[in-house]
């Protein structure tokens, strides 16, 4: 065995590892296992990711593939590998799509040379369970110390991000914008112009522009907050009417000044939203409250519009639903929870329930513009782990005063796979046969921390599986632990289906009735869906599915 090699790597070599050691004995031992000072000195201090490999030759002494003896600190490849873990990794093993590429050429090109070559735009696609992922790359790769020095730098996240925001900005209608109380710039993102009607060849509005443009009855909110950030850094947030094309909008803003250290305001950063069609809303339950003369007739009412009864299981690509909203017991009670399943345009199926903190006409607002939120984001073929990250931002940013709960997921019917996250909101449950078990996948409150992110779980589900999907209401109860309330939860479902057949449709409506709330003082929602479809299952990568 050679020095340089991991014994438990060894005990595991498949026969292509095992040819290309034996190739590795017509390279000069000290190319194989030693690294020039100069050469780790340089790779020490080049930022981003950059490699320095030796060729692999075979008798002949053609070059069959590349081996890594060195890299940068922060070197990353496609899979997520890091620094030293990239170490006595070669090219064509690991990354076996660069054969006949314009890239290996370059490699074998560069090598016989030693002329430097720059890739302005290699993309390199790995399939990973038969679904090919592009990436985007610059590459630089040169002859250093008898082997090749390359960089690479990922091109394609840049553009992502920004396609990214910029879907946001349309989804949420809102943009970003910055003053400079100095200078008198003025810089407007996209969504801004189209928020108040102009186009961005004529400019942003002047401060003087922007006051003339506001509803005059809002001019001393204007003012107001223009004084609030004169004096202070923390945001300041209002509403202002302005007029767009003869009618008015709803414009939300939420900004805050940055000082300098005598205290003089030096510039004025902010998020603007259009919220007319939110106000309109919230008219018009305004209109609804005034119009009936009890608050039990409106919190009915209220509730039939927000949450419609389902009397029967639905049908979604791939499977059976059915949801339950349940009101608490609480004359005129009004809660936040909710829940949705509804069929994408691309053939997967939305799945989510939430609770938003806190009861009345607040909590049910703020709980109608989340569902929407993530509904919308779901047919934007977001992933649960960024709707979750985007629906964090913008509460954290627009509504600081709203925390709440989610589990969010997405079902690929076309081979049963479901990727799935949830933010501070008790686990799903997977019934599969009479056995229950939880699918945890936890990650943060929505509203608390503005820069949380959240990561998907992923499950190959079978025929007949039931995902059982629920708000706390139906666990909690004051003075008894959450985990308690989940283990009863989860014995009262093996229960129901123990004497039931594995594939009787009768599995649904027995866990249904089986999910009776714990706390009749708090509303609950149960979202209970069974997989339809037969056929044997794929394997799997990291889950015995």
């Amino acid at each position: 065995m050679r020095p340089d090699a991991d014994p438990a790597r060894a005990r595991t070599a498949t026969a292509a590892d095992r040819t290309f050691d034996g190739l590795m004995e017509f390279l000069p031992a000290d190319r194989v296992l030693a690294v020039s000072a100069a050469t780790r000195a340089m790779l020490d201090v080049m930022p981003g990711s950059a490699s320095w490999s030796v060729p692999v030759r075979d008798a002949s002494g053609a070059i069959v593939d590349f081996r890594i003896q060195a890299v940068s600190p922060e070197a990353e490849d496609i899979h997520g590998r890091r620094g030293e873990e990239l170490i006595g990794l070669r090219v064509r093993l690991s990354y076996p799509s660069v054969m006949d590429t314009q890239l290996w050429q370059t490699h074998l090109r560069v090598m016989e040379t030693g002329l430097a070559e720059r890739f302005g735009h290699y993309e390199h696609i790995e399939v990973a369970d038969g679904v090919p992922h592009r990436s985007t790359y610059v590459m630089r790769v040169a002859r250093f110390d008898g082997g090749l020095l390359v960089s690479w730098e990922r091109a394609d996240i840049g553009q992502r991000l920004e396609a990214s925001l910029a879907r946001t900005e349309h989804l949420g209608n809102l943009g970003w914008g910055s003053w400079n109380l100095l200078t008198g710039e003025i810089t407007w993102s996209p969504q801004v112009y189209r928020i108040h009607g102009r186009e961005p060849a004529d400019g942003p509005l002047t401060a003087e522009e922007y006051t003339a443009l506001v509803h005059g009855d809002d001019h001393p909110v204007l003012q107001r907050a223009v004084e609030a950030w004169a004096h202070s850094t923390d945001p300041h947030e209002l509403e202002v009417r302005i007029e767009v094309e003869g009618a008015l909008r709803h414009i939300r803003i939420s900004a805050e000044a940055v000082h300098d250290a005598s205290g003089r305001p030096l510039e004025i950063h902010g998020v603007a939203q259009d919220v007319t069609a939110w106000r309109l809303a919230a008219d018009e339950l305004a209109g609804v409250s005034r119009r009936l003369d009890e608050e039990n007739r409106l919190t009915a009412h209220l509730q039939k519009i927000i949450m419609p009864a389902q009397a029967e299981p639905s049908t979604l690509p791939g499977l059976r639903v059915a949801g339950r909203y349940q009101p608490a017991e609480t004359a005129g009670y009004l809660g936040g929870d909710w829940y949705q399943a509804i069929a994408l345009d691309d053939g997967d199926v939305l799945l989510a329930v939430g609770d938003v903190a806190g009861t009345g006409l607040a909590a049910a607002s703020a709980m109608v513009k989340l569902r929407h939120t993530i509904t919308g984001l779901a047919f934007a073929r977001h992933d649960p782990a960024e709707i979750l990250t985007v629906l964090n931002r913008l509460l954290c940013r627009l509504r600081p005063d709203v925390l709440a709960t989610a589990l969010v997921a997405r079902y690929h019917p076309a081979d049963r796979t479901l990727r799935w996250t949830h933010a501070g909101h008790p686990p799903m449950l997977l019934a599969r046969g009479s056995h229950v078990e939880r699918l945890l996948h936890p990650g943060v409150l929505l509203g608390v921390f503005e820069d949380a992110s959240y990561t998907c779980g992923t499950l190959r589900l079978r025929p007949d599986d039931l995902l059982v999907m629920f708000t706390d209401g139906l666990i909690e109860k004051r003075g008894r632990d959450l985990y308690e309330g989940l283990d009863l939860m989860s014995d009262a479902v093996a229960d129901a289906l123990r004497p039931i057949s594995p594939a009787s449709p009768d599995r649904l409506s027995a866990v249904m009735e089986a999910m009776v709330p714990i706390n009749a003082a708090d509303d609950t929602c149960v979202l209970i869906a069974q997989v339809t479809g037969n056929g044997e299952l794929m394997a799997h990568p990291g889950r015995n599915g």
